[in-house]
């Protein structure tokens, strides 16, 4: 009896090993799903955190591109000498701002400052957005872009870029009205406005510029 009790005591011990190892191998499947989830959810935190600092460092460089080109801008309207005539012209639908006798404010050389003809304009860009560049230009007359009377192209230089829309507009304080044009050599306006959208921002930005000289 004896002998068939320790045989039977043999028999179940197996039993009892198999069923351990079924147990343990399910708590690593049930480990393994539960990091795979944490993996997951880590990953998406990281993703997420990710895009939101690259929208955040993409809206603050806009930013810094609307201060910039604002700042500018009024320095140079403002830096305007009396003898400086202005005038706009329109060219293939873009409105351009022509300063002659102007000083060269935009100049990105060490060299000091010139004075010739100053063109602010819109350019196209290579992904279809545009530019709003300068150029200044103070040689031969046969060769300029302004008084050439060909399509020459001058040299542009890039003030702000993926710029969606761009509009000026002109005030005359002695008719107290806003033109979209300013064709007269013989006046200054007493307010340039500047209104544009830069890609990726869903509101327009507004600027005003006074003209100091009477």
């Amino acid at each position: 009896m004896s002998s068939t009790r320790g045989l039977s005591r043999k028999v179940q011990r197996p039993r009892q090993g198999v069923g351990n190892s079924g147990y343990l191998l399910l708590e690593v499947l049930l480990a393994l799903a539960v990091l795979s989830v944490v993996v997951v959810m880590i990953f998406q935190i990281i993703q997420t955190t990710l895009k939101v600092t690259a929208d955040v460092d993409f809206l603050q460089t806009q930013q810094r591109k609307v201060d910039g080109i604002s700042a500018l801008l009024r320095r140079t309207f403002g830096s305007m000498p009396r003898t400086c005539t202005f005038q706009t012209r329109n060219v293939s639908g873009s409105l351009e701002l022509i300063f002659r006798y102007a000083p060269f404010t935009f100049s990105w050389t060490t060299a000091g400052a010139d004075f010739g003809t100053v063109v602010i304009a819109i350019r196209p860009q290579s992904d279809g957005r545009l530019a709003l560049s300068v150029l200044q230009e103070s040689g031969n007359a046969l060769e300029s872009y302004v008084d050439s009377g060909t399509q020459k192209e001058g040299e542009w230089f890039p003030l702000m870029t993926d710029v969606e829309q761009l509009n000026w507009r002109f005030f005359a304080e002695g008719t107290g009205k806003w033109s979209t044009a300013w064709p007269d050599t013989g006046s200054k306006p007493n307010l340039v406005e500047l209104t544009f959208k830069l890609a990726g921002r869903n509101h327009t930005e507004r600027c005003v510029f006074r003209w100091p000289v009477a």
